[in-house]
């Protein structure tokens, strides 16, 4: 499958990450799509003159290994299955391609708008030398109980709920400040089981205000794609936990493709 994305980005061009960060709206707007991986295709072929690729370390496809905390009674995930307009996700994430890992705290308002707190974790920062070097991947640890608390958020000693892998391509809008991630080989793990989503890509747009019509969203239009939610953390926490409420992400999963193993 990566080949297969590889050779469908040939014709874009590249960014690079100064200008991405031009582009990181910490706080934004997001509107998703599900696709299955021909539609992913045939879409990267629609936006090809209008959208760049981020290129870091000679890449264009980035690799992340995220780790979610949650309290043993599965709170971040229950605030989700309930529609519970302000709702708030904690996790560590390593970025393969540079080795950076960061603690972030994703929280999405009931404006729609959604907001992130991050703590780099692979190096002692100077103007932060009090916040160590992350020694364990699966640990909330002192620093991010402070990150928590920091922001607002009274929560210590969270404990791992869901282990995450996947594959992103960021695109970059050459006409209007929007950057957009398409998201594919995703991977859950916990408790000794994986699932792999063979054929499910999730498109994601983000802008710091309320979406224009772009060409992005004309080739949704064009396929009667609607937006759609699609949280990582809760169709992972749905499959990976029997115990976990999930009524309201059954319709989503059964269009899932998955395959099940012991690891």
């Amino acid at each position: 499958m990566l080949e297969l994305f590889q050779n469908n980005l040939q014709p874009f061009s590249h960014s690079s990450l100064e200008e991405s960060k031009a582009m990181s709206f910490l706080n934004r707007f997001d509107t998703k799509f599900v696709l299955k991986i021909e539609n992913a295709l045939d879409f990267l072929k629609s936006i090809q003159n209008d959208y760049s690729l981020l290129e870091i370390n000679d890449s264009v496809i980035q690799s992340y290994k995220t780790v979610y905390f949650d309290t043993p009674d599965l709170l971040c995930f229950n605030l989700h299955h309930n529609k519970r307009a302000n709702r708030f996700k904690f996790r560590t994430r390593q970025y393969l391609s540079n080795g950076k890992i960061f603690n972030e705290i994703k929280q999405k308002l009931n404006t729609g708008k959604t907001i992130k707190f991050r703590q780099r974790r692979d190096k002692i920062k100077e103007d932060a030398p009090n916040i160590p070097i992350l020694k364990d991947f699966t640990e909330f640890d002192n620093a991010f109980s402070f990150l928590a608390h920091k922001n607002g958020y009274n929560f210590d000693n969270l404990v791992p709920s869901l282990f995450v892998f996947f594959n992103r391509i960021t695109l970059l809008n050459k006409h209007f400040p929007e950057r957009m991630t398409l998201d594919f080989g995703l991977k859950y793990g916990y408790n000794n089981e994986e699932f792999k989503l063979n054929n499910t890509a999730i498109v994601e747009l983000k802008r710091e205000r309320s979406p224009d019509r772009t060409v992005s969203q004309e080739f949704f239009r064009g396929i009667h794609k609607n937006p759609t939610g699609f949280s990582k953390y809760a169709i992972g926490v749905s499959l990976t936990h029997d115990e976990a409420k999930k009524n309201r992400f059954l319709p989503r999963i059964k269009k899932l493709t998955y395959e099940r193993s012991s690891v």
